[in-house]
């Protein structure tokens, strides 16, 4: 009977011992690969304010203010926070005409392609990201699919 209850301690112990090793490795697995995945689809602000100086900031200057009566501003824009994903994406990828109004302004002309065709999807994404969350202060996420999804809609049709 003593020899019975030492054996199952000890089986326990190691079982323990097991069980431990185990929580570790699984732990360390969980936070790794959440790493991984937080960084894969982490913002990247930097990054973003790069590519829109890049790419829109000819038109719509380097603070998103843009030029009075020529070019719309994309910083606490109404414009911007109160659009449609879709239909912003739509604009950059494939221009944009007719008339607009921006808080309260109105904008008549052409905004012709200025996103470069070379861009990945992930970098366009990132571009309109980074307007809604730096030039407005809107915590909206923009992804590749969603890239994929408005080129997939086409051309906009012209504002009245």
């Amino acid at each position: 009977m003593q020899e019975s209850f030492r054996e199952n301690t000890r089986k326990r112990v190691l079982l323990n011992r097991q069980s431990r090793r185990n929580l570790i490795w699984l732990m360390l697995f969980v936070a790794t690969f959440g790493l991984v995945i937080f960084s894969a689809f982490s913002y990247d602000k930097e990054k973003g304010k790069k590519l829109y100086i890049e790419q829109c900031s000819k038109c719509h200057r380097k603070d998103g203010k843009g030029i009075k009566g020529v070019y719309p501003p994309l910083k606490n824009s109404d414009y911007v926070q109160k659009g449609d994903k879709m239909e912003l994406l739509r604009g950059m990828l494939f221009g944009r005409s007719g008339k607009i109004v921006v808080n309260g302004e109105v904008y008549y002309g052409v905004m012709t392609t200025e996103v470069d065709k070379s861009l990945k999807d992930e970098e366009i994404a990132l571009i309109l990201e980074y307007v809604f969350r730096e030039l407005n202060g809107i915590d909206k996420s923009v992804t590749s699919d969603d890239v994929v999804k408005a080129r997939k809609l086409g051309k906009l049709p012209p504002h009245k």
